[in-house]
């Protein structure tokens, strides 16, 4: 039986004074990096979605589950008699557009 061996690999060195901009950029698309040279060289969309979510997605969505928590914290608030209705309620619509915003940053719909 024979096995058929893969091609061999296609390596790309960028020039050393390219290096971190090259590791910055493909940090930021948040795709491997050779998912981010087929798409910069064929201008295509990536061959499958990034297995790792950029630095700025998981930050929104670190703050859309701390919005979480807080709209936890002001409806327990909510039921004690000394909270002034008007400004709770202003402060869950603040909240819920804030939920919006990071929802709609990660692409979601709210």
């Amino acid at each position: 039986m024979t096995e058929k061996k893969r091609d061999a690999p296609i390596s790309y060195r960028p020039p050393e004074a390219l290096r971190e901009e090259f590791r910055a950029r493909v940090e930021k698309s948040g795709l491997s990096v050779s998912a981010f040279i087929t798409q910069s060289v064929f201008a295509d969309d990536a061959p499958r979605q990034a297995r790792r979510a950029p630095i700025e997605q998981q930050q929104v969505a670190r703050l859309l589950a701390q919005t979480a928590a807080l709209h936890d914290r002001l409806k327990a608030l909510g039921d004690a008699d000394r909270v002034d209705p008007a400004l709770f309620d202003a402060a869950v619509r603040d909240l819920h557009d804030i939920r919006a915003a990071l929802l709609s940053a990660l692409g979601r719909k709210p």
